[in-house]
């Protein structure tokens, strides 16, 4: 087994699995430096990369009670400015509600630990969790896109298993009392909402279980490149696995979510739970 016992499994490593298992083994197992350029033009991803950043770091300034107006006035950005003015309007509802931003939660599967991440974790007093993830995609969000990603899949699980830990006072919950909403800045009348049932936990869970067995069963050198080369092309290994050496441009690469480059930047520490 290449995986070590205190391998921690995340939406994102996994998403690498499901994409490319040779990615997974390259980036999480061997560890390896390869850092080619993911799509073209540089300039503009490394744009796209700082504004979706500054835009969940002032999401969660704000869900910590740091006053609208003095983050305002900190943007400099017009687009985010615009983004983080329609985000105090729709979050406004949830923020009576018992919440937390930024926040980490870990279980267990396949006796591998597993962590969730959540932008923005509530409980109404009814007991309803609501679980929010901000995506500053500028590609208008399909649902079938976002309705079989791991993260869809997996933050519920995670949230389901260790609801008692997160909100001690509240009763317990069923998976249908949960919901788990996507919000766009760039399309703020476009969110995607799922929502749940004993039956899609079960068969969520199981589905997971099996995908965290199979990576950790497999032996190094066997996990395969993807059969889809496109996304090579957004790869920075694509060169080491002798798919190509340009880099994809970002005009063409459609569904191809930069949200896991986003995804994986640090926004300052964060509160986490373990089950």
């Amino acid at each position: 087994m290449p995986l070590a016992d205190h391998f921690v499994f995340s939406a994102n490593n996994l998403q690498d699995y499901v994409d490319c298992h040779r990615r997974f083994e390259l980036k999480y197992i061997r560890k390896q430096d390869w850092p080619a350029i993911i799509t073209k033009p540089v300039q503009e991803v490394e744009e796209k990369i700082v504004r979706g950043s500054r835009f969940h770091r002032l999401a969660h300034q704000y869900l910590e009670h740091i006053p609208f107006e003095f983050l305002d006035d900190s943007i400099a950005d017009p687009q985010v400015k615009e983004w983080f003015s329609d985000f105090t309007k729709f979050i406004q509802p949830y923020r009576k509600d018992n919440y937390y931003s930024e926040f980490s939660s870990v279980t267990t599967l396949a006796n591998f630990r597993v962590i969730a991440v959540y932008d923005f974790i509530s409980v109404t007093e009814d007991e309803q969790l609501t679980i929010a993830d901000w995506k500053t995609t500028t590609i208008e969000p399909k649902r079938k896109f976002y309705e079989n990603k791991i993260q869809t899949l997996l933050y519920p699980i995670v949230a389901f298993e260790t609801f008692n830990a997160i909100f001690p006072d509240a009763a317990e919950i069923k998976p249908e009392d949960q919901s788990l909403i996507f919000w766009f800045p760039a399309f703020p009348e476009k969110s995607l909402g799922f929502s749940f049932s004993e039956e899609i936990y079960q068969h969520n869970r199981n589905g997971l279980i099996a995908l965290i067995r199979e990576i950790s069963e497999k032996e190094e050198g066997t996990f395969e490149k993807t059969e889809m080369e496109i996304r090579c092309g957004y790869c920075q290994y694509r060169s080491l696995c002798d798919r190509g050496v340009e880099a994809g441009s970002l005009v063409e690469m459609g569904d191809l979510d930069i949200e896991q480059l986003i995804e994986s930047i640090s926004f300052g520490e964060s509160e986490e739970i373990s089950y």
